[in-house]
């Protein structure tokens, strides 16, 4: 497992975690970040407790786990070392979907490196915003392509 130090810090959109849970493909792109992040520790998950109630709710009432589940990923999102827990401090108002300004707002606490989505409601936002940024809102697939290349 790689060093905390060495491990490259994301915030993931939740809907890259529904797709890698809803997905029986080991290739699948979301599969393969929740792998780099969870079993390989490559990666650092920034989580805030705001985005943490979206994952918590999204895995009890999108994906269906059972509450002691949904309880067992609240103690590795808050207690385990391939994550780290951030307060909020800046809010953005950049999204339409004010859901979305949490995500950006947690990858801003958080110091990431990259933001992680699916959604176009991030991917789209115009360019002269995403400049003034310190890290770069990127699709799963262009992520997994990304790190292929730089291993």
């Amino acid at each position: 497992m790689t060093p905390r130090k060495q491990r490259l810090s994301v915030v993931l959109d939740t809907n890259v975690l529904v797709r890698a849970f809803k997905t029986s493909s080991n290739t699948n792109w979301n599969r393969r970040i929740l792998r780099l992040w969870l079993i390989e520790g490559k990666l650092q998950l920034i989580v805030s407790p705001e985005l943490l109630d979206e994952y918590l709710g999204v895995f009890e009432n999108v994906l269906g786990m059972e509450p002691d589940l949904v309880k067992e990923w609240q103690i590795r999102f808050e207690s385990d070392h391939r994550s780290s827990l951030v307060n909020l401090g800046r809010r953005y108002t950049a999204s339409r979907d004010p859901d979305d300004n949490i995500v950006l707002a947690t990858a801003f606490s958080g110091i990431a490196k990259y933001l992680i989505t699916n959604d176009r409601d991030l991917l789209d936002l115009p360019d002269e915003f995403q400049r003034t940024l310190k890290f770069q809102i990127i699709t799963p697939s262009e992520f997994v392509s990304w790190w292929d290349d730089s291993a």
